[in-house]
């Protein structure tokens, strides 16, 4: 098969979770198919790029993803124009990330004029957090979203929380989640260098912040070693309000495999997330994970079966007290083949070809 994945953002020059997984997937594909990441120039030199087996074709340069901290809409319209002309090459299949939307109208029509078989992937489903996110623009936010899931396509959701949140908008998604490398994983010792750890673009979402009062209120009690890893817009205010936190941008696989091996707690209080690949790599490294309870969090997928899903702050503060104090009882080592990356390219391989 030759295969377009079609994403304005490319791991490893973009780090984040729809990154990686189309970047996990994509290789290993490759291994057996001809692969294209039909994406935005964020490396030097020629507009294409073979790494890994990939062959990443770059159909424009936009270097800012995000403006005033929010995706940038003319970005991604932007890409979605940019994008078509290649769309409209030989292609078996399309997979086109839903997110930021406009792209998936590009794909939707290479599918009717070239008759390839297009693929949609979920990561999230906003609703009325648009309005949240954009204020009253959030209107056309919500009406682009329904749009495209009514595009007629095959819709795959990462969690089952977006499968369900889809299919309030009777659009049914097939679940297919993000995984993990657990011969990777295995194969890494641990660092015993920090004790808690957070890791995640710095935006308000995803609740660093917290994670700081987290540790602020700890420090009451116990002499521990904290970590934020990542990058984003509330850097320096973060920075700003704690002393005691060390601060790291996103590092390589295996120094943050080590340091999650060598942890006692992985700590997530996002208000949304679609997934969480770093939870579920915590959790491969045999650190618990502590989340919050929110609708748009599927984060507590995963806690809720190795670790532990707080209501409130409180009862946050409460978990990683156990943790700190040796009081919290370990589960077994959980069973995560399902989860492991080979597992995840063969379904989706799987359901490439019957399309």
């Amino acid at each position: 098969m030759k295969i377009a994945f079609v994403y304005d953002a490319a791991y490893p020059f973009v780090k984040g979770g729809g990154e990686k997984r189309i970047y996990e997937i994509a290789r290993r594909l490759a291994k057996k198919h001809e692969v294209d990441w039909i994406t935005l120039k964020w490396w030097d030199g020629d507009s294409k790029l073979e790494r890994d087996g990939i062959n990443y074709v770059a159909v424009g340069e936009w270097r800012n993803l995000y403006k005033n901290g929010r995706r940038s809409i003319s970005e991604a319209i932007y890409f979605s124009f940019k994008v078509l002309p290649r769309l409209l090459g030989r292609y078996d299949v399309i997979d086109c990330t839903a997110f930021p939307y406009f792209p998936c109208f590009s794909s939707r029509l290479s599918n009717v004029l070239r008759k390839n078989r297009l693929f949609i992937t979920w990561h999230e489903v906003w609703n009325d957090y648009w309005y949240e996110y954009l204020g009253k623009k959030g209107f056309f936010g919500k009406i682009v979203e329904d749009f495209v899931a009514k595009i007629k396509a095959k819709h795959i959701a990462v969690s089952k929380l977006t499968a369900e949140m889809l299919e309030r908008k009777g659009c049914k998604a097939e679940v297919i989640p993000n995984g993990v490398d657990l011969k990777l994983i295995e194969s890494i010792e641990a660092l015993n260098e920090y004790d808690l750890i957070f890791v995640g673009r710095l935006i308000k979402e995803k609740g660093a912040d917290a994670f700081i009062r987290l540790c602020q209120e700890l420090r009451r009690e116990f002499d521990f070693r904290a970590v934020v890893i990542g990058e984003g817009p509330m850097l320096e205010s973060l920075k700003k309000e704690s002393n005691s936190v060390d601060f790291l941008p996103f590092v390589d696989e295996e120094r943050f495999y080590s340091l999650l091996k060598g942890a006692k707690l992985f700590v997530l209080p996002s208000r949304r997330e679609g997934f969480s690949i770093s939870a579920l790599e915590a959790i491969a490294c045999g650190t618990p994970v502590l989340t919050i309870d929110h609708e748009m969090n599927a984060c507590k997928e995963l806690a809720e079966k190795y670790g532990f899903v707080a209501k409130n702050f409180d009862e946050m503060v409460e978990f990683a007290r156990k943790v700190l104090a040796g009081e919290w009882r370990e589960v077994e080592k959980p069973d995560l083949l399902e989860y492991d990356w080979e597992s995840i390219a063969r379904r989706v391989e799987e359901i490439y070809s019957e399309g």
